[in-house]
């Protein structure tokens, strides 16, 4: 599975939702949902936040099971960035995979995120900070 920050692999949706879920002023939330003639599931979570006005910073958490390895991610992702860049304009979206998550960091390269430095959350948890500049304002999702 797909995620960002502190959440493990082994985490589903609705543990993400409640761990992410917390009422924050200027977070947007989103589920993705998958439907097909026969049903519809939700197989992510999706969020940004302001870090300020050319700052834009999300968490997402991409993958069931079943769904892996289809590029899934890596589209849903490329889409959710050109919403945040049609509402906000932000010059920057920042993201902050465990470094350890080699399938996230790699998603994220292929959207167009480049590693900026290792760092730590306020919990202490170790991040591997990447940037995506807007200035492109193209993907490179594949």
């Amino acid at each position: 599975m797909l995620n960002s920050g502190g959440m493990m692999a082994t985490d589903t949706l609705e543990k993400v939702a409640l761990h992410y879920g917390a009422k924050e002023p200027d977070v947007a939330r989103f589920i993705l949902v998958e439907s097909t003639a026969a049903e519809e599931r939700s197989i992510g979570y999706f969020q940004y936040y302001i870090v300020s006005r050319e700052i834009i910073g999300i968490d997402q958490f991409v993958g069931e099971r079943d769904r892996i390895n289809q590029g899934i991610g890596t589209a849903a992702i490329a889409l959710f960035l050109e919403i945040i860049m049609i509402r906000h304009n932000p010059q920057q979206i920042i993201i902050d995979p465990n470094p350890e998550n080699e399938r996230a960091i790699r998603c994220y390269e292929k959207v167009g995120f480049v590693y900026d430095v290792v760092g730590s959350t306020e919990y202490g948890e170790c991040v591997y900070e990447m940037t995506f500049d807007c200035g492109s304002r193209s993907s490179k999702s594949s």
